[in-house]
């Protein structure tokens, strides 16, 4: 049985994640979409994660702690679907989705799979 991204995390959980990282939301429109999205049940586990490292990499919706928060939300998210991780790559693809704004799921998505297999 494959957990869905829901199952995993709230926007509650989120929200208390990165306070335990030292950050504050500063501006919630972008979880508040890539939740909606995570709704959405014709999407795959991994896309579902990509929208929601969009909203926290890209977006910056924390005063503090966003690529920490990102990197426990897939760390979970590998240890609920029972996956590998490269750590060092999975490090290497949060920085660089935030560095560089990458804002295209696909790729978000192309990267997490990489990284979690």
């Amino acid at each position: 049985m494959c957990m869905e991204i829901s199952d995993l995390i709230s926007k509650e959980d989120l929200l208390r994640i990165n306070k335990g990282f030292g950050g504050n939301l500063r501006s919630d429109s972008s979880i508040d979409f890539a939740f909606d999205r995570i709704k959405d049940s014709k999407l795959g586990s991994y896309k579902k994660l990509a929208y929601l490292m969009r909203a926290i990499l890209v977006d910056h919706p924390f005063s503090d702690g966003n690529k920490r928060t990102a990197t426990f939300i897939c760390l979970a998210f590998a240890d609920k679907h029972q996956k590998q991780v490269d750590r060092e790559l999975l490090l290497h693809q949060i920085i660089s989705i935030a560095k560089k704004n990458i804002i295209e799921i696909k790729n978000i998505e192309w990267r997490l799979k990489n990284a979690i297999k």
